[in-house]
């Protein structure tokens, strides 16, 4: 009986190749998905998306825009299905992405704004905090000479109490 140990393969170094699987990112750029959505359904990190999306001749950049381009094409023969039957909304949307300058819902705010009267209205709620002589409360005597009193007492004895 002779006793083989298995003989092990060295593990190869480095990373593991990434696999972008281009007909489902295109199938995802179709759906009108970000970039973070479909590296998130990819299972693959925006760095190595953006890496592999940037190079030259790129595949997975031609199969986003195939994608993106799909999807719109899908979306505006809906939408001209939808006009050709008497939609009014989708007549409204299609005219106001065609021609923003004349079908756009445009809203527009004017500000008529007066600084004399403003600041005379301020002017206005301002309080006077100097006192006038006429309304200048007395105090009665009796407080006045009781605080007299106490200052002295500390003057003399260092406290207030006899």
């Amino acid at each position: 009986m002779t006793d083989k140990k298995p003989i092990k393969l060295p593990k190869k170094r480095g990373r593991k190749p990434i696999v972008i699987d281009y007909e489902r990112v295109e199938y995802l750029a179709s759906l009108n998905l970000g970039i973070m959505d479909i590296c998130r359904s990819l299972g693959v990190g925006w760095d190595t998306f953006n890496k592999h999306r940037n190079k030259k001749n790129s595949e997975l950049a031609e199969a986003l825009n195939r994608g993106k381009a799909k999807g719109l094409q899908l979306a505006t023969t809906k939408l001209m299905e939808k006009i050709q039957d008497g939609d009014f909304n989708s007549i409204q949307l299609y005219l106001k992405s065609a021609d923003r300058e004349t079908w756009a819902d445009k809203q527009t705010v004017e500000h008529n704004l007066n600084l004399g009267d403003v600041l005379t209205q301020a002017r206005a709620r301002v309080i006077d905090h100097k006192p006038d002589d006429a309304r200048m409360i007395q105090q009665p005597k009796e407080l006045t000479r009781a605080s007299e009193k106490a200052r002295e007492r500390v003057k003399n004895n260092g406290s207030g109490r006899e």
